[in-house]
């Protein structure tokens, strides 16, 4: 019987700066815009990138959380929106790899840095945004604001932030995203959609899934309303404190 190779999923340290520069690098993608290099090396410092990699050590995919803040009337900056962006696989046809990196890095923002509105992500391509309609994401209603693309263009070092294929996602899909997590804890095996060839997801190296794994798990049971309905005047900072407040007893 052949073991499946394993693929170790973990958020970025500070050591993992020039690989993970190199990996976007080696493997860029017309959609994949790039971003301020001091900026990505801060938020790799942060934990902020989501990395796939073989047992060697080798990234095989990855995604950035970008935290979009804004100063308010009172003088005082805050995260309005996170930002999931420069999102990069190139371990392709394996259903369920894509959902556990999104669902990471979504469940790490709620959990460590909710925003103040949403959760954002521009995706250009049918089959992304298909894959991320199953996690939960709809479409922006009307668009991004222009504040929003504002902030995305202070990011952008080549390229330009458009208006178009933006999505949000608010508490309405984080328990989507929470099942598809479960799903993986219960069974870590995925099968190539073409080849029938397994590889093994091993989460045992994220210290935010290892300290989160039970709150994670609880929120899989959770109901925060209708997905196709996102209330995006709900904030998402202050149900994330109010949860947790109830979790922790």
């Amino acid at each position: 019987m052949t073991v499946p190779d394993k693929y170790y999923i973990r958020f970025s340290q500070t050591a993992d700066f020039d690989k993970l520069s190199e990996f976007y690098d080696l493997n860029t993608h017309k959609n994949v815009l790039k971003r301020q290099i001091d900026l990505m090396k801060q938020l790799t410092e942060d934990g902020a990138v989501v990395l796939v990699e073989d047992e060697k050590g080798k990234i095989v995919a990855a995604s950035i959380t970008y935290a979009h803040k804004v100063t308010g009337k009172d003088g005082v900056e805050h995260v309005e929106w996170q930002e999931l962006g420069t999102t990069r696989c190139i371990l392709n046809g394996y259903p369920g790899l894509f959902d556990v990196m999104i669902a990471m890095q979504t469940l790490r923002a709620f959990l460590v840095e909710p925003p103040e509105n949403i959760f954002v992500a521009q995706m250009e391509t049918a089959p992304v945004q298909n894959l991320a309609h199953s996690l939960g994401w709809r479409r922006i209603d009307g668009g991004p604001s222009q504040a929003l693309l504002d902030a995305k263009g202070k990011t952008v070092s080549s390229g330009h932030a458009t208006n178009n294929d933006w999505f949000m996602c608010g508490l309405e899909g984080l328990p989507t995203m929470a099942k598809k997590m479960e799903k993986i804890i219960a069974d870590p095996v995925i099968e190539h959609r073409k080849t029938g060839e397994k590889i093994e997801l091993d989460l045992g190296k994220s210290s935010f899934f290892n300290m989160f794994k039970d709150e994670i798990l609880q929120l899989a049971k959770k109901d925060f309303g209708d997905v196709e309905k996102p209330d995006q005047k709900q904030s998402v900072h202050q149900s994330r404190d109010k949860w947790l407040k109830k979790f922790f007893r």
